[in-house]
Order: C-alpha cells, then sequence, then structure tokens
C-alpha cells in the first residue's frame, strides 16, 4: 500500500487469500475489501473461534504475508460503518480526530461530479443508517463539511428500503450490450469550448448513416467524459522535473557504442532511448520514401532489427521500411537509408495512463506528407505496445542459478519484500 499499484495489488493478493479461505469456510461467511477483511460465524464457542483466528493466521503466514485478527467481538467497526450484533443495529463510524473533508464547489472539476457530490454523500449516509435518529444524528458533521466547501445542500434521510423493494417487484428491462468508445477529454473551467458537444458533432459530421464506419462510430457508441486536471502540486512536480531531466540530459546520454565511428547511423547517438526517428530511403533511380518510426529501448536495439528484416527474406514484411527494402532489391536498384531523430518523447508511464512516445509518432505521420510517405493510415489507431510490459500476463519470473552469489542475493531481497507487506 502506498505506491501507485497498491490497491490493485492489495486487492489481486487479497482475492488469491480469500480463495483460499473459502475453501476451508463458506463464502458467506468471510469478505474482504483490500486489507480490511470481516467474517461471522454462526454459534460457535470461544475456544473454536480461536482455532478458527490460528488457521486463518496460518494461511497467510504460508503465503508471507501477517495478519492481525480480533475474535469474538460482538461490536466491529468496519471501514466507515459499526456493526453492533448485540442490538442488530448499524450506524456511521468515523476514526478519532477524522473530520471530512470534500472538494470545494468552485474547484476546477468537471460539473457533473460537482453537481452529485451532496446526494452521493447523502445515499452512502442513508445507506449505512440503520434508521433516521441514527441518521440525524450523525449527519451534522457532514452538513457542516459540505457548508465548508461551499455546498448549499443539506442531507435528508431517505428510506432506501423502500425504494429497493419497489425496485426489486418492477420488471427490469433487458438491454443489449454494447461495446462504447469514450473520449476522456481533461476538463478546466478556463475552456469556454463545449469539447464534449463539439467532438459529438465531428463524429455525426465525418461518419454520416451512409458512411461504412457508422455502425462503429455513432452517437450511440462514442460517449464523452470529462476527467480531471492534475492539481497545483502534481503540476509543479511535474514541471520542476521536466527542468531537472533537462539539466541532466546531457550527462544521461550514453555514448555510442559502434566499432566504426563515422558508420554510426546516427552520427554517434545510436544509444539514445525514447525517440521518434525517420528513415529516407534513396534508390539511383531518385526516388525518395520516408518512413517514421518509435523505439523506447536504444536506437541500435532497433536498428538492428531493422537490418535483420532487410537481410533476412522470412522478416521482409515485419514493416513497411522493410517491405519497401525488398521491393527495391528485386527490381534491382540500389539504395541508401539516411537515419535521423526527429523528436524525443517519454514512453507510457503507469502513473501517467499515456504514451506520448506514441502520441508524437502518429502525430509525425498525420503531418507528413501522403505521396512519399511509407507509414499506412492503419497504424494511426493501433494500440500502445509499450503498456505491455504492465500487463501481468507479460510477467515472468526467472529461475537464476542457485550457485550464482547474485541469484542468492536477488531471492533473499525477493523473500523480505513479500513478509514486509502487511
Amino acid at each position: 500500500m502506498g505506491s501507485y499499484d497498491g490497491a490493485e495489488i492489495c486487492e489481486l493478493v487479497g482475492a488469491y487469500v480469500l480463495s483460499i479461505i473459502t475453501s476451508q469456510y463458506s463464502k458467506n461467511n468471510v469478505g474482504l475489501y483490500r486489507d480490511d477483511g470481516l467474517a461471522v460465524f454462526h454459534n460457535i464457542s470461544g475456544s473454536k473461534a480461536e482455532r478458527i483466528k490460528k488457521n486463518i493466521a496460518k494461511i497467510f503466514k504460508e503465503v508471507g504475508l501477517k495478519i492481525t485478527i480480533e475474535a469474538n467481538l460482538k461490536v466491529v467497526n468496519y471501514l466507515d460503518i459499526t456493526l453492533d450484533l448485540n442490538s442488530g443495529k448499524y450506524y456511521p463510524y468515523r476514526k478519532p480526530n477524522d473530520n471530512p473533508v470534500y472538494i470545494n464547489s468552485r474547484s476546477n472539476h468537471p460539473p457533473v461530479i460537482l453537481k452529485h457530490l451532496p446526494s452521493a454523500i447523502n445515499r452512502r449516509l442513508c445507506d449505512i443508517s440503520c434508521d433516521r435518529y441514527v441518521f440525524k444524528k450523525a449527519a451534522p458533521i457532514y452538513n457542516d463539511a459540505l457548508e465548508a466547501s461551499g455546498y448549499k445542500d443539506k442531507l435528508a434521510y431517505i428510506d432506501r428500503t423502500n425504494i429497493d423493494e419497489s425496485n426489486s417487484t418492477t420488471k427490469k428491462r433487458r438491454n443489449r450490450k454494447r461495446n462504447i468508445i469514450w473520449f476522456n477529454p481533461p476538463f478546466s473551467k478556463s475552456v469556454s469550448t463545449n469539447v464534449g458537444k463539439t467532438f459529438l458533432k465531428l463524429i455525426g459530421h465525418h461518419f454520416p448513416k451512409e458512411h461504412k464506419l457508422h455502425k462503429i462510430f455513432n452517437k450511440g457508441n462514442v460517449k464523452v467524459s470529462y476527467s480531471c486536471m492534475g492539481n497545483m502540486g502534481s503540476i509543479v512536480k511535474a514541471h520542476n522535473n521536466k527542468i531537472l531531466k533537462q539539466g541532466n540530459k546531457s550527462t544521461s546520454s550514453k555514448p555510442c557504442n559502434c566499432h566504426d565511428k563515422p558508420a554510426c547511423p546516427l552520427n554517434g547517438k545510436c544509444q539514445t532511448n525514447n525517440i521518434v526517428y525517420r528513415a529516407q530511403v534513396k534508390t539511383n533511380n531518385g526516388d525518395i520514401k520516408s518512413y517514421i518510426g518509435a523505439t523506447e529501448n536504444s536506437f541500435k536495439m532497433r536498428y538492428n532489427n531493422h537490418k535483420c528484416s532487410f537481410n533476412n527474406w522470412k522478416y521482409g514484411k515485419r514493416t513497411e521500411l522493410s517491405k519497401c527494402i525488398w521491393k527495391t532489391k528485386e527490381s534491382g536498384h540500389q539504395y541508401s537509408i539516411d537515419w535521423d531523430i526527429i523528436a524525443h518523447a517519454a514512453a507510457y508511464s503507469n502513473a501517467t495512463q499515456r504514451c506520448n512516445l506514441c502520441l508524437t509518432e502518429k502525430m509525425l505521420i498525420i503531418s507528413s506528407g501522403k505521396s512519399n510517405l511509407l507509414n499506412k493510415r492503419s497504424e494511426l489507431i493501433s494500440k500502445c505496445r509499450h503498456e505491455n510490459k504492465y500487463i501481468l500476463a507479460s510477467f515472468h519470473i526467472s529461475h537464476p542459478r542457485v550457485n550464482d552469489p547474485r541469484a542468492l542475493c536477488s531471492i533473499n531481497d525477493s523473500t523480505m519484500s513479500s513478509n514486509s507487506i502487511t
């Protein structure tokens, strides 16, 4: 917990541990929300409860985790609710000195979020209050927090049990599932243009009913939802990091490792990474073709892959550039390739959920001339391949040799890190 993916990792590990626990106990008795769990057992003695407690602690220990368990409780504070088995009631719970704070009504958030915030708080407070008296007792502190944030709404009790019963009696309409494409532009009050409305107008203009792609791109399948801009702290931090990286850029670049320095394809910059490059193919009959590519690794590694596709026929269809080279060879013409860097951009980051490297490559492909460009237009809708390294299916555990001291050190480090998760 605490890292960017801490919540997702915690849920993943918790789901695995929960599957082991529910294989020994009923699924209806045990629940887990991230790193907080709750178990209910009926008609058991105190000694049996202690045995269950020790068994669950043993299960966590076998997977290298530690857990703190409290047993034989009649009143439990779980997340934001208190469950009382003695009286059969439940009511809101807050930790000591924990005062609720909400986003200001004049903050730079999408209007839909600001509009529905009081109703969402009211609905949650009604759900965790067993009756009207409990709701009225807990509501003042939340009303004060909303008023301090600039909201004029007042919380009011709504008996949601009657609403749920009426919804269960009405026959639900079966809706056909659609494949929705979401457009999530960042929202800012300083932008006067209605970006969502303008975008949907463009969809209707460029994909009319007679268009072959109208079934995919229409107002029923394409939806708009605004995303939040970063706060001032994150903006300042990102700006400072950018300035610091620019200052250290000259010292962090790796030297060229080509044996023949004059023959370096990028004039001594072949070890540069996170770049968008261009290859210009010139033939002896005067034709010039351009190819735009991107690489997260060093250019030298990407260059070697290109050379492999130029020299081996079975790899000749990997890229549009290799297809052009083989077509030129078959026609009997001589060719030469000039390489240069046209842009620097950061690859996909799991923190920003955005790949500026792919976006820059696509922007340069769009802005280049179509007459001599080898890239296909279909590359503009291709999926980012740089995020694959963050997918769990792409994670592979290597098994080093035991007699390697570095391998033993690696194994010990991983064991220590797994035991530190609680």
